[in-house]
Parts: structure tokens; sequence; C-alpha cells
């Protein structure tokens, strides 16, 4: 999202709606103000696994904070930049976090001077080795089925210029 001045939540609740959640996070009609989807959007997230927010209040209520905001950004920008559909999103966003751990524990062998420390780091590089070329697969699939699609209408609209010359 682009830095803004935190506005007024539409819902009533005087939240903020800019690019930082407040500390207790957003409630479920702010986070979906905020990121241009419905309440409902949200909680069927939830209910796939790709989006849970950090808390609930002692009533029940949903609380979205910073790091949930960036996943729900990250869901958007998957599905409507590369036209993922939930399930690829849900796999793609699941690779992410493994990528995550692998990095942490990698990070975690570097200081050790071991045989082993250095035996676990190849391992863990080449599983973040295998799972990066897997996200570019998928990548590369999805745009050759774009750029596939786009010659088809570029096609199309250079034999419409061809009729109209015609006429």
């Amino acid at each position: 999202m682009t830095a803004a001045s935190p506005v007024v939540d539409p819902a009533g609740a005087g939240e903020a709606t800019g690019d930082t959640a407040p500390a207790d996070g957003l409630r479920i009609s702010g986070a979906a103000a905020r990121a241009g989807v419905s309440a409902r959007t949200l909680r069927y997230y939830e209910e796939l696994g790709l989006l849970s927010p950090s808390g609930h209040t002692s009533g029940g209520e949903r609380r979205y904070r910073d790091a949930d905001l960036q996943r729900l950004d990250r869901i958007l920008e998957l599905r409507e930049v590369l036209g993922m559909n939930l399930e690829e999103i849900k796999g793609f966003l699941d690779s992410e976090h493994r990528l995550d751990e692998v990095r942490d524990a990698y990070r975690a062998k570097r200081d050790e001077p071991t045989d082993e420390a250095r035996a676990q780091q190849r391992v863990l590089l080449e599983e973040a080795l295998s799972l990066n070329e897997e996200l570019t697969r998928q990548l590369d699939a999805k745009l050759a089925r774009m750029d596939a699609f786009r010659s088809k209408v570029a096609a199309n609209a250079q034999r419409c210029r061809e009729l109209l010359d015609d006429l």
C-alpha cells in the first residue's frame, strides 16, 4: 500500500486504516476497508487457511496486525497481478513461508564452525534452491499462459485493423 495519513474506519470504529495497524490490531471491518475487500472475503480466506488474524478480543472479534495486513496484501497481489487462484496462492505462500523458515535455520547455523553445521547448511541451501526453482517454474507457467493469451488478443486486434483497412 502507498503511504498515506490514517483515515477513520468507514465502519465507524475510529481505527486508523493507513499503512500500519494500531498495536491491538484492526477490526475485520478496518482491515477489509484498508485492502478494498469485504469482511466476508477475509473470513473466507481464514476458512481456506490463507489468512489468520493475529489475535482476538475477549469478545471474539478478529484483530489484524501489520504482519496479517502484509500477508493480505501479498494474497491480493498474487490474485490480481498474477491471476492466481486461491489454491495456487496457498501453495505459493506455503512455499514462501517455508523459505523463511529455511533462511532462519541457515542463519542460525552460520556462526557454527563445525562440519555438521556446514552439512546442515548445505541441506538447507539445497531445499531453498529447490523451493525457489519450483516457485520460478510456477511463475514461468503462469507468465507463458498470460503471454499466449496476450498474443491471441493482439492477433485479433491486428485482424480487426486489416478488416478496417479493407473497408
